[in-house]
């Protein structure tokens, strides 16, 4: 299972991609950006949403089922929804700085600067982040010094 989930990881990063037309995440500028208020889900974004919670209930150390629902709660503006499944990601490989990038700017959104510095920092000195991560890093780390 270790082994899939780096993909998992990384298609996760490439899915909060494509949805940065609907909210910010570590993909998406600015990092200068004050917090943000997610727009009110639909009935169905609401009901994707607590079926997707429900499976985490079912699999709650199951790599897929916690990516899909950080995806939807950031899709709907739960951030700490989102920011807990993470986390439990972070319990079952704790070396993962895309995980990590995200929970930072998950933070900072919510204006936790002090834990958005905190996994920033850590991606910022990762042997396994890329040079786009640690730069990533380094922009909203610069910025939550302003905050």
């Amino acid at each position: 299972m270790t082994a899939k989930f780096p993909r998992i990881a990384l298609s996760f990063l490439l899915v909060s991609q494509l949805l940065i037309v609907e909210t910010a995440d570590a993909q998406s500028p600015p990092p200068g950006a004050q917090p943000t208020t997610a727009v009110a889900p639909g009935q169905e974004m609401r009901a994707a949403y607590q079926a997707s919670f429900q499976e985490t209930l079912r699999k709650p150390a199951d790599p897929a089922t916690l990516m899909a629902f950080a995806e939807i709660a950031i899709k709907i503006g739960d951030l700490e929804g989102a920011i807990s499944a993470l986390d439990r990601l972070l319990l079952i490989d704790g070396d993962q700085p895309e995980i990590k990038l995200e929970l930072g700017v998950l933070y900072f959104r919510l204006g936790s600067f002090e834990a958005a510095r905190t996994y920033l920092g850590e991606v910022r000195f990762s042997k396994r982040a890329s040079p786009v991560l640690k730069a990533r890093a380094e922009e909203f780390l610069n910025a939550a010094k302003r905050s």
